[in-house]
């Protein structure tokens, strides 16, 4: 299942919004697999930002309806973790113009 209409504006509007998000879609875009999770790490570390806007940014994400956000406390770092159908990659490479 590919990204709805609507997952890939949220996402292209996102990537306009926070700038900074750039590196992160790149990462996933040149990425040679597809990937069931995304750590707060390589979030934080792909796109420049702090851990705690890391987090905020993977909220974004979320509420863009392409991944869930789990894990956390306990020594466990959170994640995105990928809807299925959605390719990681896809999110990189399919969202960097709007569709009109």
């Amino acid at each position: 299942m590919a990204l709805t209409d609507a997952q890939r504006e949220a996402i292209y509007r996102l990537r306009l919004k926070k700038p900074n998000a750039g590196g992160l879609f790149k990462h996933l875009a040149e990425m040679q697999q597809n990937r069931r999770q995304t750590s707060v790490s390589v979030v934080e570390n792909a796109s420049g930002l702090n851990r705690a806007l890391a987090l905020e940014l993977m909220r974004e994400i979320e509420q863009a309806g392409v991944a869930k956000v789990l894990g956390g406390g306990g020594g466990q770092e959170s994640y995105l973790a990928w809807n299925d159908g959605v390719d990681c990659r896809e999110i990189g490479k399919d969202t960097d113009a709007p569709l009109r």
